[in-house]
Formats: C-alpha cells, structure tokens, sequence
C-alpha cells in the first residue's frame, strides 16, 4: 500500500471524492509501485513509437516511469535500493486530516525499498516499507523464484480518526462499562447538573486504529499446476460514537462511548489446474471474527422514568461470527471460437453468541419484577444457535457461430437457507414477549400496548439469473450488442413473495473514426411483482392486549419490492484532438418509475464528466476535469393518527391513516468537482502540482396535507416551513511537489498541502452538549478546518 498519490483526476465526482478523503496524502513525483524516487522516461514508451499510444477505447497512455538498471551486489546477484525521508511541518489541526494518514512534525522515512535478484538462478526478494515507526506505517516482504514459487509477508497499519474535541460525563471510554463521573447519580439527574459536569471534563479523542497483517504463498510446480495459500489477521482497536437510548420514542438519550477491539481471521486456500482445453480452480475461503468486548453498558446521565429502577442501559456488541465458503469453478473451450465455464460454490455463515438478559436493572417497574428478567435465566435459550447456508451455482457460455457475431449465455441460481430460529419466551415467568430498552419499554404477553415480536424471522431469498447477449461487428471497428436478462427473487417472510425483472439493453461502440471513439448504451428494465402483503410476518407476533393497531399502511411499498421501471442511457466520446491531446465528454441520465402511492415514488440520476488530458512529451503533461453527480427523489406517506388505534384500519384515507395526515418530501443531492494540475521537467528539475475543488449541497423541501403530518402539531409544521436548511461541503486542495536532482543516483524533494474544508450540517450546527432533560451528546460532529503540510525530503536510489 502506498503511501503517495497524485492529485486527483478522476472522471467521477465519487472517485474524487473518494481520493480527498485520504487527507494530506504525499503528492508522488513518481509511482513505480509507490516508489516516488522514480521519475518518467524521457525515451518515451518506445524508441521505435516516439508518438504517444491510447488505449482501445481511444485514451492516452500516461507516459511510462524509467526502469533503472539494477546495481551489482557480488557474483551474479544485483540489487535495487530507493529511500525517500526528510521532515515534515504542518499547522492547523482537525480529525479529518488525521484520516488514514500520520502527519506529525518531526523526521519520517517516508519510503525504502530494497530488491536482490540472482538471474543465473531466477530467485528474487523485495522489501517495501513506508512511514516507518508512524501511525500509518505499512511494510511487505517478497521472496521466490519467478515461474516456480513466492512467498511473501505484509503488514499495513491505517489511522481513523474522527474527533478529538469530544466531551463526556462516563468515565471507562473504551471499555465495555461506562459509570459516570463522581457527583452524578445513575438515572437521577437533571439536564443541568449534567451540563456543569461536562463543563469540567476535559476533550478526548474518538477513532480507532487498523492493523492487518498476513502471509501468502503461491507455488506453480509445473505449466499446469498451482497451489496457493493465504492467512491474515485484521485488527481493530479504538473507540466511536454510539447511540444510547433509554426510553420510547428515544429521549432521554444519552450518546455513548462504543469500544471497538476486533480481530478478524481470513483463510484462503486452493488448487488450479490449466490445460489448454480444460481448466479448473478448487478454493476455501473463511473468515472468523471475533470481538473482544461482548457488552456495553453504561450509566444513564438523565433522568428516566424511576430513578431507583432505570440506572442502566446495555447493548449487545457485533457477536463473534464465523463464515466458510467452497468453491469449484471450471472451464473448458468448446468449437466455433466457444467457450463454457461455470462453477458451484457452498457457504455457510454461523454465530453462537451468548445472549444476555432483557435488562440489566433491579427493582419493580409497575407488575414487573426485574428480578425475574435480569439473568439468562429468563431466556429460552442461552445462545443464539444462528446459522445461514447459501449455495450458488453458475454457467455461462461463449460462441461466435460467424467472423462478425458473438452469443453469449449465462445462467445463475443464489440460494439460501436460514436455520436460526428464536422464541421470547421467559420460563421463569412463564410469559412471552420480552423487555425492552433494560425495561423501559413491556412488550410482555398478555399486558403488551403494542404489538410483540414472539420470536425470529428467518428470513431468507432464492434469487435465479439467465441471460443472453449477442455482439455483432457492423464496420471494421464498429460493434452492435443486444442483451436480455430475467431476475427472479422468491423470498420468504417478505412482503411480495416473488418479484421478475426483465432487463434489456442494447449497445453501440464505435472506434472507426479517426478523430474519436464512441460507446452508447440504453437499458430498460420493469419490475413486477405478485400479491403485495403489507403484514406478512403476523404470525412472529403477539396482537396488543389493548389497541388494534396495524402494521403499517397498507399502500406503503418498500422500494426493493415494488413495482418499478428503469431507463438509463449512458454516452461517452473520446475525442481525439491531437496526437497527445484527448478530451472525454461522459454522461448518465437514469430514472426509476415506482408503481407506489406511498413510500419511493421515483428518482432520476445524473452524471456528467468532462475530462482533458495532454501529454506532448514525457517531461510535460497536463490534465483537468470536471464532474457532476445530481440525483432527484420523491417520496410519500402518511403520519398514524392514535385516535384510530382501535379501528384497525390499514388503509389510507381510514382512521389510522387518515389523508389529512399524509406528507411528501423530494430531495436534491448534487457533487461537483474541479480538478487541474501539470507536471514539468526543467534542468534536472520536475515541478509537479495539482488543486482539487469539491462542492456537495443537499436539499430538502417537503409539504403536508395539514399539521396531523407533523410530530409535534400546529406549532412544529409552523416551524417546519418548507423544509430543514440545506446542508453544505465543500473542500478545497492544493498540493505541490519540486524535485532537484543533486547527482545521478540522489535528489531533493520540497512538498507542500493546503486544505479546506467547510461544513454546514443542520444536525450539528448550534447543537448543545446537553438538549435540556432529553439528550446528551459528545460533540463529535464534523468541524470546519483549514491545515497545510510542508516537507523536505531527501531521496536516494543507486544505479
């Protein structure tokens, strides 16, 4: 993993951001596999093409970096040696810029390799190391010899961090039991008392840090056979926030501490053999995590409900989980330029957590005894026996029955099968139904308000794919592609058992033209479904003992189940403007047509990206872009009314649902990103520099049929008016980098970053740690921050 990159041109607004999003990362003057002492070849990609080349679909080439010839090491051994280090000075300071990378003032070795190489024999070892002794430090080691064996060892540790401004109350962060600080009393204080404790805490840190380490080897014994093997471990260690609510419908609330301490174990282990008619590939694969801390628990800073009682909260942390899979791929050439392949493959994905009590309180809520609730000894079972089996098996095949025209068919099944089954059921107390939120909320049988889960879901969906595609060459360099493809999903304990989607596509691609490449595509697909039931899963559950409340409404549709249509076209065009010059115009139009009255109505998507790229000779290039993301989205419902609990109507327009309750809400979300730069060698000078501009604004509008859509009443939908205010990101980056050459084998490089960045986020501007006796927060939000970055380095690499 490298620790360098290049300023950012990417032709999609997510890629670049993306790429920002790895703060004050080193602008590389030269990338051979992260190498930034390599510099570009001035002979150009070939002494007998001096022109620059491009790709098929019409693009250039970047020009390739210069291979130094390796140094005598003693007898027929050679090696290659490259070092970057120096010191680094920044200013300015937000968890942000602390993302994935470390960049605290002082020395750092910012890149060493060192490869031996005996050619008499073919063995080899490579080692790579970056940012060493830092947070971001990463290292591997590779050894072997070509076309027989290689072995290799890594290890990569990446920082995360998102606050260091964060203010609490609980004292045991990053542990699994938070207490509060001395002076407040567990589930007793006022909104107040709590505010002047935080007053005095002092700003803490909130991330975590990932380390992942493994080893692989490949063995290739003969031209047919490969065996490989590969082991790593990834570890997590660290803290975020998390949410801790202690009542219904979620206040009071108190933002908690979650401690992160994962250890993931991956496995991967096979055998190939590759004939010339006949191939096959048998592999496992397996990865079993496993999570230190089981528990949080925490100490509630407000108020709820009995103080002598409510004291406690705790959730159960992600269980200790494991998941196998075995595959068998295969594949075999067939006449007319054919070709078949398909394979099957098993997994299953199992956890046998232990399961905790319903609450971690004492006392007596109401007729409540929980004392009867607080130990497993109220479970039906002590563990929760999970376990899913999937199988998914595929073939596809290739012919071409004429010179100009390709088929190709496909055919795919996913299956899966849920064994884990679960009944809340207490037989202490010989009561179904259970406690929720460590007792705040009784959904016990027969005294539950509402509707009570009884036990699991299994859910589980069959999906089934087939295909088939047709390439036919009208011109030299001109194809047409026809494509059709079903879906079928049959999935139990869904709303609509049975959803087929049929999806056809036609295609054009044009690389005749001399001054541009052209690719068109247009698809339609429909989605329909059967019966749509809005309460499928009724019989998991207990009716209130007092209300007749339903569901949901009726006409309500989940947007992966409903009907739908979907166009989308796609357009791009390289123009080819001069020899070492392109210009790329790329655009997507989609749109998705929901057949619901209520729930996802539709939504467009819209991207647009304008890329121009020149490179007249290896020491000179130039780039810039710019994109567009914008998507459109519509969508509907209707606020329950409480005074029809009793009605049991699910219907719009009945008394639950009633019309004058229904609301509608569209959002615009659009992403625009600019992005220029150069690279020019002068001397024995290469002056680098690139600036990255990114603008992401978010709109919400919505209107309601009267103030019975709006929590709260009259005086919310006053206040509510149109919508929330929009929220704002934007980003700018500027990175520079001036490499002198001191001699042949030695060089200076001076680097320089600056960032922006601004936020305007409607949920954290003006939020208060404490929000009177309802909620409690850490201030963990994202910040606005402006930081620059300064470095000299000194890089080395004989030859």
């Amino acid at each position: 993993m490298a620790r360098t990159i290049r300023p950012v041109r990417g032709s999609t607004a997510s890629a670049a951001l993306a790429a920002l999003s790895a703060a004050c990362a080193f602008f590389t003057h030269g990338a051979v596999a992260g190498d930034p002492t390599s510099i570009r070849d001035e002979r150009g990609k070939s002494l007998l093409l001096p022109e620059p080349s491009r790709t098929p679909s019409g693009l250039l080439y970047e020009w390739p970096y210069e291979v130094l010839p390796p140094a005598r090491f003693g007898g027929d051994w050679s090696y290659r040696l490259a070092t970057e280090f120096g010191v680094l000075r920044g200013e300015g300071d937000a968890p942000q810029i602390r993302n994935y990378g470390d960049y605290r003032d002082g020395f750092v070795l910012n890149h060493f390799s060192f490869g031996l190489e005996r050619a008499a024999s073919a063995h080899y070892f490579d080692l790579t190391a970056g940012a060493v002794g830092r947070d971001d430090q990463h290292y591997r080691a590779s050894f072997g010899r070509h076309g027989d064996f290689r072995g290799s060892v890594f290890f990569i540790q990446t920082p995360t961090s998102f606050t260091d401004r964060a203010r609490t109350v609980f004292l045991g962060a990053g542990s699994g039991n938070l207490t509060l600080v001395p002076g407040l009393t567990p589930g007793n204080n006022t909104g107040a008392q709590v505010n002047a404790a935080l007053q005095s805490a002092s700003p803490f840190a909130i991330g975590f840090t990932r380390r992942k380490a493994g080893l692989d080897v490949d063995v290739t014994p003969d031209a047919n056979w490969r065996f490989y093997a590969r082991y790593a471990q990834d570890r997590k260690d660290g803290t975020r926030a998390s949410g801790g609510a202690s009542s219904t419908p979620g206040t009071p609330f108190a933002e908690t501490i979650e401690p992160i301490d994962y250890k993931t174990h991956e496995v991967l282990a096979g055998i190939q053999w590759a004939g010339d008619a006949f191939q096959a590939n048998l592999a496992y694969t397996g990865s079993f995590f496993r999570n230190g801390i089981g528990t949080l628990t925490w100490e509630n800073p407000l108020t709820v409900g009995d103080p002598a009682v409510m004291q406690r909260g705790r959730t159960d942390l992600y269980p200790d989980n494991d998941s196998h899979n075995l595959k068998l791929d295969l594949g075999a050439t067939l006449p007319m330029r054919g070709r078949v392949s398909g394979g099957v493959s098993w997994g299953r994905m199992t956890q046998d957590d232990d399961l905790i009590a319903p609450t971690v309180n004492s006392g007596t809520l109401g007729s409540v005894d929980l004392a009867r609730w607080n130990s497993t000894a109220a479970l039906s079972q002590k563990s929760a026996d999970a376990r899913i089996d999937t199988r998914l098996t595929h073939v596809s095949a290739s012919f071409a029955p004429l010179r100009d025209l390709s088929l190709q068919a496909k055919w795919r099944r996913y299956e899966e099968s849920n064994k884990t089954r679960y009944a809340a059921f207490n037989p202490q107390t010989g009561q179904s139904g259970y406690l929720g939120l460590d007792g705040a909320v009784n959904n016990i049988v027969p005294d539950n308000i509402f509707r009570a889960q009884l036990s699991s879901i299994p859910f589980e969906c069959d999906k089934a794919n087939h295909g088939l595609e047709g390439d036919y060459q009208l011109l030299r360099r001109t194809n047409l592609t026809l494509g059709y493809e079903r879906e079928n999903n049959e999935c139990r304990y869904r709303e609509a058992a049975r959803t087929v989607e049929k999806r056809y596509r036609v295609g054009l691609n044009n690389r005749d033209l001399a001054w541009a490449t052209i690719r068109l595509s247009y698809e339609h697909a429909r989605r329909t479904g059967g019966d749509y039931n809005y309460d499928p899963n009724a019989a998991f559950y207990a009716p209130s003992a007092f209300l007749d409340t339903p569901a949901t409404l009726a006409q309500l549709r989940k947007y992966d189940l409903a009907d739908r249509e979907q166009r989308a076209l796609n357009a791009r065009v390289n123009f080819l403007l001069r020899s070492d010059m392109d210009l790329a115009v790329a655009g997507k139009v989609q749109s998705n047509e929901y057949g619901a009255a209520y729930g996802r109505l539709d939504e467009r998507k819209y991207a647009f990206n304008l890329e121009w790229n020149w490179q007249p000779r290896p020491s000179a290039s130039a780039y810039a872009h710019y994109g567009l993301e914008r998507a459109r989205n519509r969508m509907a419902s209707i606020n329950d009314d409480p005074a029809g609990y009793l009605s049991g109507d699910p219907n719009a327009g009945g008394t639950v649902y009633p019309l004058a309750n229904r609301w509608d809400e569209e959002s615009h979300d659009d992403t625009h990103t600019v992005g220029l730069g150069f690279r020019y060698a002068f001397g024995g000078a290469v002056l680098e520099a690139g600036y990255t501009y990114l603008y992401s604004p978010y709109r919400t509008r919505y209107s309601f049929a009267s103030s019975g859509a709006i929590a709260g009443g009259a005086a919310a939908a006053l206040a509510a008016g149109e919508g929330m205010p929009d929220m704002r990101f934007r980003q700018n980056t500027l990175e520079a980098s001036l490499r002198f050459a001191l001699d042949r084998n030695s060089a200076l490089r001076f680097y320089y970053r600056y960032d922006r960045a601004a936020f305007e986020d409607w949920h954290y501007d003006g939020l208060p740690l404490v929000l009177g006796s309802e909620a409690v927060f850490l201030g963990a939000g994202p910040r606005s921050y402006s930081a620059s970055l300064v470095g000299l380095l000194y890089q080395y690499a004989p030859h």
